[in-house]
């Protein structure tokens, strides 16, 4: 395989690079949208079943999910039933025109296919693999199945939020533990790619979800102190009329920094109270003083006076739609393969020179089989139709909804 070639000045800054993904749900897909967006050319694998994220989702938006949209943008999607006679075969061709490889199965799965780290490098020496698991390929739990769910409460997340709030154990509403690990997926793959196109050789790269979750958790550092930590951090204060206010730093010290600041706060506490006296009645008072004021902007120009950070608490629907985002630009509309048009959030890093953005829409099933094949493989139709009349390659039905 050629060296990667140099991304041209105003494309993408991974152009040139290309990936295989032969990852499913969030964690893998989402690293390579993000390698995606930054101009990476993405080949999603996808099964005969199709990707289970494109069915995590309410009915009537099952089939090309948001979910499935959010991680897969901007990919070429060719369908490979990994466990049909030939497709290790195809899979390794198309391993020899690749840069690299992202996987997320249990450790072990792919090598029983024949597409292990050992075949992979075989077949293309400067191909960099990138797994990304549950606990690690070499941790006594390797056979464990792991989701975000199940992360977020073996990392300790769910009780350390939980501890925070003084609420029952919930789960979270959001695939933390994926999304971190895709994040350090991708920075762990570019730096590898650097060492391979450096010295000629790939290597195989390997990101726990476990890992990736404890190294990233800001917390870490407190919950492995003797002394528990007992500060009331970064509170929420009900305005009243004016909304729920957010606001960073120790509920004590925002107490002192506003009431010096504004005389009309004055201290609600009777002589010689204890301090969860003191705490309860200072925020009763802080309360009805940012409820009194006049209106959010008055009152976040108020806190700021005294050196405090705050902001609203909104919906997410209203972050996403809110001025701030107009703002930003945030929302990209791509083709939701239904006809019409759906929104995706745009990525966040933005380059002098350089683009990162969304580059179509999210694929489906095996739609770009016979492009694929025959642009990097030199497939002609008839090879490509023997392979899905054999069973390796499948599509979906283009009326599929």
């Amino acid at each position: 395989m050629p060296a990667m070639t140099k991304p041209e000045l105003g494309a993408g800054p991974l152009t040139g690079v290309r990936v295989l993904d032969l990852s499913r749900v969030i964690a893998g897909p989402y690293c390579t949208r993000v390698l995606a967006d930054l101009g990476a050319e993405v080949i999603k694998v996808e099964p005969p079943e199709g990707d289970q994220s494109r069915e995590i989702a309410i009915r009537s938006d099952a089939g090309h999910s948001a979910l499935y949209t959010f991680a897969n943008v901007g990919k070429r999607c060719v369908g490979i039933d990994l466990g049909a006679e030939g497709a290790t075969e195809l899979v390794l061709a198309l391993v020899g025109v690749c840069d690299a490889v992202v996987e997320n199965f249990r450790p072990g799965v792919l090598d029983r296919r024949g597409l292990g780290w050992e075949a992979i490098h075989a077949a293309n020496p400067r191909a960099v693999l990138l797994s990304l698991n549950g606990y690690g390929s070499d941790s006594m739990w390797s056979h464990r199945r792991a989701y975000a769910p199940i992360l977020h409460g073996v990392a300790g997340i769910l009780r350390d939020q939980a501890e925070f709030s003084g609420q029952p154990v919930t789960q979270i509403n959001e695939a933390h533990t994926d999304t971190t690990t895709s994040l350090h997926g991708a920075i762990a793959l570019l730096a590898a790619l650097r060492v391979a196109e450096a010295t000629g050789r790939g290597q195989r790269v390997e990101v726990p979800m476990f890992d990736a979750t404890l190294s990233t958790y800001s917390e870490t550092g407190n919950a492995l102190l003797d002394e528990v930590d007992t500060r009331r951090m970064n509170p929420l204060y009900d305005a009243g009329p004016l909304g729920v206010l957010a606001c960073a730093g120790p509920e004590a010290h925002i107490w002192t920094r506003v009431s010096r600041t504004h005389a009309e706060l004055e201290d609600p506490t009777p002589p010689g109270s204890d301090i969860p006296t003191k705490a309860r009645l200072r925020r009763r008072a802080l309360e009805a003083w940012m409820a009194s004021q006049p209106d959010a902007e008055t009152l976040e120009k108020k806190l700021a006076q005294a050196g405090i950070a705050s902001g609203p608490v909104v919906t997410l629907r209203e972050a996403l739609e809110g001025e701030l985002a107009r703002e930003r630009d945030l929302l990209v509309q791509v083709d939701d393969n239904r006809g019409g048009r759906r929104a995706v959030v745009r990525a966040p890093a933005r380059f002098s020179e350089s683009q990162n953005r969304v580059r179509g829409r999210a694929p489906r099933r095996g739609e770009h089989n016979a492009e694929v094949l025959g642009s990097l493989l030199g497939y002609d139709a008839d090879r490509v139709r023997a392979l899905e009349e054999a069973g390796v390659l499948s599509a979906a039905d283009p009326s599929e909804r």
